[in-house]
């Protein structure tokens, strides 16, 4: 502002000298002309008062600056017209000073009759404005602005106005005194009445048309965002209905609240706060800038937070720095999203269509700003004109992200309605090949009990044809010896009828042969605990080496595999003493499948290769057999069922070097998404979770969905998240009992996960509820979760585990 008025009275001075270096010289004629350039500084043309429509001051009004606000009316009418300078249109125009204005000039009625205009000022934000207009009954007085109550108002109108009536031949000099510590945007223009009115009606008509049609795109956006659960439309919708508030303020329309209307300033700072704040945090979602890393969201948060101190300040402060500094801070905006973007592409993190058109259209409207302040050197000079109309803007970018929900919304319904048709279609055509898969093996099934009943019918009446003999012998005999062959012998009958039973129903359910997803290492674990209960018998211990890249899910038939290798351990337990037994399981990765290998070794009495062929034999035995229970049926049963999985027994023994079976299955990896229970149904008694709390983490939505429910059943609260970054926001959120997680988790898995915890949180017990056994990195070698279980476990374990790590908590606190 002072050096506008700096720059033009150097002007007028440079014209002076020029008219006094031309009178000097004598040119006449050149006097004259200089004389003539130079009479708007010595006089002001008068305006006509009686003129129709709409007519500016600009040229015909002189300004002022008054930094000491003393003035009186009658001195600056003494002022001679150099000390003015003509108000003009165009930049660089009138912001903040803390000066009072002046403006100077002339009316007058050249008509017979009296005649009258209305004086408009500025746009309505102007805080106080006095006129000074001096006829030949001397000085008359009126005035208008936020800060003058409204009693003391000539005419009450949202746009001060003020009516000057001048009679016939009256010529009449106007001063107007304008303060204000908002923005000083002057547009002095005089109107007659039927022109003022149209005016004021239509610029009412069309804000009422505009704050109408916004609200309703803002209800039907805030509408939708609740009912789809959309940050983005909510917050969008809050920006802008907060905007719209800022400017109706702005705009003076507190006239309509009077109470308000002397606190137009702060309520201008407080509205432009909240606005603020909510289009950051509407581009925060937008541009999904949670996910650019933890240093990048603080710097974001800080300029956020000091932008919105500083508008503040302009409520309870100086409001002339809380601008300034707003505008300088503002270009941080312009800078923030193409670096967002930038780390978007360098991240891979996907943002929509929307995000590149507003960072496009923020980045154009940034260049601009620096080139009018920088290029054009304006002093951080913004024009801080605001109208509804500049609302529009935001509301297409709430239609648009309306769009962009709706269109979002509708591509998750439609790859959802393709999964379940794709699931249904896989269901069906499954359902298809078990049936044909069944009919098959229930054929083969039938064949396979024809040839049974004929090979073991010798096998049958051999002991009844010796239990025949011994009986008539003991009719003529009193020795009590033929009876204990009688029941010897059938009591070896007894246990081929049991065996043949159990060989039946395998016949019988080896066509329900099926497979399924199953978690591999759990299925190890109750191998391992059901094979050491059956070494035990004969003093064995039982070893098992599982190799360390078998996969956590496999498709298979677990029912049929359990009965396998449960029939190989037990026969190498019951052919070994004081000795030692071996569970062996490797793995071979093909692609999209697996090639399991089983091997059970044991250091018994073995047999000669020769005879290996026989041992798969029902019925059959090794000679070395002689005093061990059994008829033969066990290798003969693991025989069948591994033909029905494609698989054959391969066998390897050293007679008193002990045997080994092995077989290997080739298995499709699963995905434990497909897995249908993440646990046993066991009962559980003595569990009461009621004031625990409970965070669980697992990718998989199955298995929180599952984990919830149980626990919620026994009283807990639990609180389910699928990453390790939401298990965190919500420890930073409130506090918990126990963290259930998973290992194998996209981004921080599980084991950076639990160092965080240990930092953070020292005293947090962490759960292990897994498919794999814990494999830490190297790099967390020295840590070590507070317990762990394999899935599926029993939920009476699982349950006690939870709840003794729960009280082992709230006993540390």
């Amino acid at each position: 502002m002072n050096s506008l008025l700096v720059r033009d009275a150097g002007v007028a001075n440079l014209r002076r000298g020029l008219i006094r270096m031309a009178l000097k010289a004598g040119g006449g004629l050149f006097s004259a002309l200089l004389l003539l350039l130079a009479w708007p500084l010595s006089a002001a043309a008068a305006v006509d008062a009686c003129l129709e429509g709409q007519v500016p001051l600009y040229g015909q009004a002189f300004l002022l600056e008054d930094p000491s606000h003393a003035l009186e009316p009658a001195e600056v009418l003494a002022l001679p017209l150099s000390a003015f300078v003509p108000y003009r249109l165009g930049p660089p125009n009138w912001n903040f000073t803390r000066s009072a204005i002046w403006l100077r000039f002339t009316l007058q009625n050249e008509r017979s009759g009296p005649c009258s205009s209305w004086l408009t000022i500025g746009e309505p934000r102007l805080e106080e404005l006095k006129v000074y207009s001096k006829g030949a009954g001397g000085w008359s007085l009126e005035q208008a602005g936020s800060l003058v109550p409204l009693e003391q108002w000539d005419f009450l109108a949202r746009q001060p106005r003020f009516e000057l009536q001048l009679q016939p031949g009256e010529q009449r000099q106007v001063l107007v005194r304008i303060v204000s510590r908002s923005s000083m945007w002057l547009a002095p223009t005089l109107w007659d009445q039927q022109t003022l009115i149209e005016s004021m009606s239509a610029e009412h008509l069309l804000d009422g048309f505009t704050v109408g049609a916004v609200l309703l795109i803002v209800l039907v956006g805030l509408v939708v965002g609740v009912v789809i659960r959309s940050k983005v439309l909510v917050l969008n919708g809050l920006a802008l209905l907060f905007y719209c508030a800022f400017v109706l303020a702005v705009d003076g329309y507190l006239f309509y609240w009077p109470t308000l209307l002397p606190w137009s300033r702060a309520a201008v700072a407080i509205l432009s706060a909240i606005t603020y704040a909510f289009g950051y945090f509407f581009i925060f979602e937008l541009f999904r800038m949670r996910f650019l890393g933890r240093w990048f969201n603080a710097i974001t948060l800080g300029l956020v937070c000091v932008t919105v101190f500083v508008l503040l300040q302009g409520a309870f402060g100086d409001f002339f720095m809380s601008r300034e500094r707003f505008y300088i801070l503002l270009f941080g905006i312009y800078i923030l999203l193409p670096v967002s973007l930038l780390l978007s592409v360098i991240r891979r993190v996907p943002v929509s269509w929307l995000a590149w058109l507003l960072c496009l259209q923020l980045s154009f409207q940034g260049i601009y700003w620096l080139y009018r302040n920088v290029v054009l050197d304006y002093e951080f000079e913004v024009l801080d004109g605001f109208s509804l109309q500049t609302s529009f803007f935001l509301a297409l970018v709430l239609v648009c992200t309306l769009i962009s929900e709706v269109r979002q919304l509708r591509k998750r319904e439609r790859e959802a309605n393709e999964e379940v048709t794709h699931l249904q279609r896989a269901k069906h055509e499954r359902l298809e090949s078990q049936v044909e898969q069944r009919t098959t093996q229930l054929r083969e099934s039938l064949e396979a009990r024809s040839s049974l009943l004929g090979r073991i019918s010798h096998d049958l009446r051999s002991p009844l044809g010796s239990i025949i003999n011994y009986a008539r012998e003991a009719r003529v005999s009193s020795s009590v010896g033929y009876l204990r062959r009688i029941e010897r012998l059938a009591g070896q009958q007894l246990s081929l009828l049991d065996d043949l039973v159990a060989l039946s129903r395998v016949e019988l359910q080896h066509i329900e042969l099926s497979l399924a997803p199953g978690y591999l290492f759990g299925f190890l674990r109750e191998i391992e605990e059901e094979g050491s209960f059956l070494a035990q018998r004969g003093n064995n211990v039982l070893r098992c080496d599982f190799a360390e890249d078998l996969p956590a899910i496999v498709n298979a038939d677990f029912q049929q595999l359990r009965r396998v290798l449960m029939n190989l351990l037990s026969n190498a337990a019951k052919f070994t003493r004081d000795g030692l037994i071996v569970l062996q399981v490797s793995a071979v990765r093909e692609e999209a499948s697996v090639r399991l290998r089983f091997t059970v070794r044991d250091t018994g009495v073995g047999f000669p290769a020769e005879n290996s062929y026989r041992m798969l034999e029902a019925f059959r035995r090794g000679d070395n057999a002689s005093g061990v229970d059994g008829f033969g049926l066990g290798l003969s049963i693991v025989v069948e069922l591994l033909k029905q999985m494609d698989a054959a027994l391969q066998v390897n023994s050293v007679p008193g070097g002990g045997s080994a079976f092995s077989f290997a299955l080739q298995l499709e990896v699963g995905s434990e998404e497909e897995v249908d229970s993440v646990f046993h149904e066991d009962y559980a008694s003595g569990v009461d979770g009621d004031g625990f709390s409970i965070l669980l983490v697992d990718d998989v939505e199955l298995t929180r969905e599952f984990l919830g429910d149980l626990l919620l059943g026994y009283g807990f609260d639990v609180v389910t998240v699928a990453t390790a970054e939401e298990a965190l926001e919500e420890l930073e959120r409130s506090p918990f009992d126990l963290l259930v997680t998973d290992q194998l988790m996209p981004g921080i898995d599980g084991w950076e996960l639990l160092q965080i915890i240990r930092s953070r949180y020292g005293a947090l017990p962490v759960l292990l509820y897994s498919s794999l056994p814990p494999r830490p990195k190297a790099a967390y070698s020295d840590l070590a979760f507070d317990a762990s279980l394999l899935k599926p476990s029993s939920t009476e374990a699982l349950l006690e585990q939870v709840q003794s790590l729960c009280e082992r908590r709230r006993q540390a606190d």
